[in-house]
């Protein structure tokens, strides 16, 4: 007895199991319809407003080259409209707590890659992205920020952001939606400053810049940052949750799977102590004598 005990117990812990990851599936996929519209569009426009500062510091790698060509200033070094630290700095974004998935744990490992490839500074974001990191790199110095694993904080992400662009170069590591079933770990880098050279291409695309091409310049190196790290902060959400929703249709199908198993040792376990009670009925032992008849 005490045997269907043991059974019935671990039945209803997956059952708990059960429900708990129907749960969390549903309001994962709730939050994913949420912010997926408004991420996709956003990802449009981002691309393309990344493509026309790319087209801009093209234009004005021109302009600096036809300045060398003329002797006016050396080759070599880059020009930057704010004040850098010189230093690259890779940030992970990850998450604060678990049932995320496979995302979570894939972007690490491409993060602590790099890291360990380079001689770079760490940024992290995220409880469960900073708990791995130190068990990796417990030696390591990084700087920490928390941000909510749904919504924005914008006061929290103003000083994640005023931290990373005093950097020369930012190397973001984070999840990107893909569709349900694909989450693809994606990088976006953005260094500071043009490169001064004699030989450059000239832009695809010609521009005439108001009020200066040196004013839009320092506009997109203020801005643009922010605007693709507010992004790579919600596509990792998005894949974050879509990534949840897998892993809880998973933990579903296997709690199914295990209760089959289950009652059907519990069902052997009735069926047990049913033949005993039936056999005792059956045939009673008589002792008389020591004989048994």
């Amino acid at each position: 007895m005490s045997y269907k005990k043991e059974i019935e117990k671990e039945i209803d812990q997956v059952l708990s199991l059960k429900t708990l990851a129907e749960v969390f599936g549903e309001i994962a996929a709730i939050r994913m319809r949420k912010i997926r519209d408004f991420v996709l569009r956003n990802r449009e426009f981002l691309s393309s407003i990344e493509s026309i500062f790319r087209d801009t510091l093209n234009g004005y790698a021109h302009k600096l080259s036809d300045l060398v060509h003329k002797g006016k200033i050396k080759e070599g070094g880059k020009v930057t409209f704010l004040a850098h630290n010189g230093k690259t700095v890779a940030v992970l974004v990850s998450a604060n707590t678990g049932f995320f998935g496979e995302v979570v744990r894939e972007t690490f490992k491409k993060f602590i890659e790099d890291v360990r490839a380079e001689n770079i500074e760490v940024t992290i974001i995220g409880k469960l992205g900073r708990s791995f990191f130190v068990q990796e790199e417990p030696n390591q110095p990084y700087t920490y920020f928390e941000l909510p694993d749904y919504g924005i904080d914008s006061i929290k992400l103003a000083e994640a952001i005023k931290h990373l662009v005093a950097y020369e170069e930012i190397r973001v590591y984070y999840g990107k939606y893909q569709s349900v079933v694909t989450q693809k770990v994606t990088t976006f880098s953005i260094s500071a400053g043009t490169p001064i050279s004699g030989k450059t291409q000239k832009a695809t695309v010609d521009y005439i810049f108001e009020p200066s091409v040196e004013k839009i310049l320092m506009f997109f190196e203020t801005q643009i940052f922010a605007s693709l790290f507010d992004q790579s902060i919600r596509e990792s959400q998005l894949a974050k949750f879509a990534s949840r929703i897998l892993a809880m249709d998973r933990a579903s199908t296997n709690s199914s799977l295990r209760l089959k198993k289950l009652n059907l040792q519990k069902l052997k376990a009735m069926h047990n102590v049913t033949n005993k009670k039936q056999l005792n009925a059956l045939v009673p032992v008589i002792s008389i004598n020591n004989q048994i008849v």
